[in-house]
């Protein structure tokens, strides 16, 4: 395939070229038809192309959820994302009993493992977040409190056996008891740890960072003691160490837009993901779904149990980045990052989340509104507006 006439945002800035496809990869030297007799010719004409988005914090959408654990609930979320420019996600589990986790990880597993065969219309499995159960029972959040619990050994290393290469990252909140082995664990099988649901002073979450040497956080704000200029919490370390990478939901809804500029001014480009936090109401109508085993109502944009607390999201990758660009005035560079290519870089796939020669060929065309008009994974179409 050769893509002609795009405004391409790579690492290298914002040039009016074309974009040569081969085998799936990115290729330097088909750029033209000429180059590449035969080609598919795509024309972008003003267009922007952009690596496909990547939701390393997602539940579910499409009316499924992560902890169906059946391959067509996965399925369906993969396809329901892939409309909003997301070419890859990591699953995320909720904090449940030991056997629905077990159940979820195990379907998720084999969703990575088939590759973009697992759904060809979808967005790609780049692996499994973790998220719970060995958080903090003071900042549950959504999460079902009766099944918080402390780090088990046992159990995690069943999780381990059963997950494979495929869990990624793991929430934990890191002053409950055991998280420092378990962190451990998690730098030694190179599984990335972010701090969430947690009550964790600034000093225990200094203290977490220098065994895990770099984390995340786990949607910033949200599910964490609020900023106090005398006592700063894991918030305040989250804002100011750069071995901290941090989670935005950018719905208007988790973070104020005033908020969101906040932390891209003090954690720069380079050290915020935009995730969606997305539950089974995504992409779906108004109505009554199921998390983690308590229903969410879900009504003009937001997701909240009967007490009101918000669980999880209906937002999109492509929404994320359009209010992040409203709300900040950020550049097409920026986008890219906060989108994309520092989740790819956090979770070491050099592959992915770039415009460049040998990469994988994800990328999303959106207009100048941002609404994407084509979504392609490996060079193949999976959405087309």
């Amino acid at each position: 395939m050769i893509v002609q006439n795009a405004h391409v945002v790579s690492e290298q800035g914002v040039t009016d070229r074309n974009i040569g496809i081969e085998n799936g990869k990115f290729n330097r030297n088909a750029g033209t038809p000429s180059s590449s007799p035969g080609s598919q010719v795509l024309d972008a004409t003003g267009f922007t192309l952009l690596p496909g988005f990547i939701d390393i914090h997602i539940h579910g959408g499409g009316g499924s959820d992560t902890m169906d654990a059946t391959p067509d609930a996965l399925r369906t979320i993969c396809r329901t994302h892939a409309r909003n420019g997301t070419t890859g996600l990591l699953l995320t589990t909720m904090t449940q009993s030991r056997e629905k986790i077990t159940n979820a990880l195990a379907a998720a597993r084999n969703a990575y493992e088939s590759g973009a065969d697992f759904c060809p219309d979808g967005a790609q499995v780049l692996g499994i977040h973790l998220e719970g159960p060995y958080i903090s029972a003071k900042r549950p959040g959504a999460q079902p409190k009766e099944f918080v619990r402390p780090y088990d050994a046992a159990e995690f290393a069943e999780w381990l056996d059963v997950a494979g290469a495929a869990l990624k990252l793991i929430t934990l909140a890191p002053e409950e008891p055991g998280a420092d082995d378990l962190i451990r664990i998690c730098q030694e099988r190179g599984i990335v740890v972010s701090f969430g649901h947690t009550d964790a002073s600034a000093e225990q979450t200094r203290a977490a960072l220098d065994i895990s040497g770099y984390a995340h956080a786990t949607h910033l704000f949200n599910a964490m003691p609020a900023l106090h200029h005398r006592n700063p919490g894991v918030l305040g370390v989250a804002l100011t160490d750069d071995r901290m990478r941090c989670e935005i939901i950018s719905d208007g809804h988790h973070v104020a837009p005033e908020i969101a500029r906040l932390a891209l001014e003090a954690k720069k480009d380079r050290n915020v993901i935009l995730i969606t936090d997305a539950m089974a109401g995504a992409g779906a109508p108004d109505g009554a779904y199921d998390l983690g085993g308590h229903v969410v109502a879900v009504a003009n944009g937001k997701a909240l149990l009967s007490d009101g607390t918000l669980a999880g999201s209906v937002l999109t990758m492509a929404q994320a980045v359009r209010n992040m660009r409203e709300w900040t005035n950020a550049g097409w560079d920026t986008l890219r990052l906060i989108s994309s290519t520092n989740a790819a870089n956090a979770l070491g796939i050099i592959n992915k989340g770039r415009i460049a020669t040998d990469a994988d060929a994800d990328f999303v065309l959106v207009d100048d509104s941002l609404t994407v008009r084509g979504t392609y994974i490996g060079g193949r179409c999976v959405f087309k507006q």
